[in-house]
């Protein structure tokens, strides 16, 4: 089974597979870590910017790294 990251420096959707620590971007060839298992993730789009954000379940807000808006979880 596969799982879902964005790339740390491009704001690519990046698939690796389940134990995997990190994963290279094909288009970036940026290494973004991947989160500890039983951490889980959801999406959302920056309000703001419109930037897709990955945020750990149970957040109440989530900050985006490219325009710094605060955007309220639902």
């Amino acid at each position: 089974m596969q799982s879902e990251v964005v790339c740390s420096r491009c704001r690519n959707i990046l698939l690796y597979p389940r134990g995997a620590t990190n994963v290279c971007c094909a288009l970036c060839n940026t290494i973004t870590q991947v989160p500890p298992p039983g951490m889980e993730m959801a999406q959302l789009v920056c309000g703001g910017c419109r930037t897709l954000l990955m945020y750990t379940c149970g957040a109440t807000s989530v900050r985006c790294s490219c325009c710094n808006i605060i955007n309220h979880v639902t």
